[in-house]
């Protein structure tokens, strides 16, 4: 089994249908722009979670990395956060791996070139992201226990409620 993380793909109507149930699900439109979700190979409880990646904001730079909160960088640059308060639980009818010649599907670009150096970034992106990905994965895990065992810690109130939307993954059908 590969042990590296992959760029993923989610089903735009299953978030929609967990924003129903908790509003820290993050936002996904694939209209004008790609919001990959990467998939964090592990299972919690027997459910597999996702962790959606953001693009940088200056705020990030203020921001320290914490439980559930990672920054990609290269040198002193940030190229984008792991939100692990927002991963969310799903099962594989409703994610995808992202596959490189289908990127026009989910972005739109002016030219090759553009189109190109996009996937050229998140080869890059995803490159870094795999040389954390044990540091990831135990955040993650450490995040889900924080906010099962005390939710009501500081931390706890930033993420998605992972029982209820695991609860409503089983549900969605």
């Amino acid at each position: 089994m590969d042990n590296k993380l992959k760029w993923y793909v989610v089903d735009k109507e299953y978030v929609s249908y967990l924003k129903k149930f908790d509003n820290k699900v993050e936002n996904i439109n694939y209209t004008e722009r790609l919001k990959p979700y990467i998939g964090i190979l592990i299972t919690i409880n027997e459910i597999n979670y996702y962790v959606p990646i953001s693009s940088v904001k200056e705020k990030h730079y203020q921001m320290n990395e914490d439980m559930d909160f990672i920054k990609i960088m290269e040198n002193d640059r940030i190229l984008g956060v792991l939100n692990l308060n927002n991963m969310i639980p799903i099962d594989n009818e409703n994610v995808r791996i992202l596959k490189y010649k289908e990127i026009d599907e989910y972005r739109k670009f002016k030219n090759d070139k553009e189109k190109h150096l996009y996937i050229s970034f998140l080869s890059f992106e995803l490159g870094l992201i795999n040389d954390k990905i044990d540091k990831i994965k135990s955040n993650a895990v450490e995040l889900y226990n924080e906010k099962i065992n005390r939710p009501n810690s500081k931390i706890s109130k930033r993420c998605c409620d992972f029982k209820l939307l695991e609860e409503k993954c089983r549900e969605y059908k």
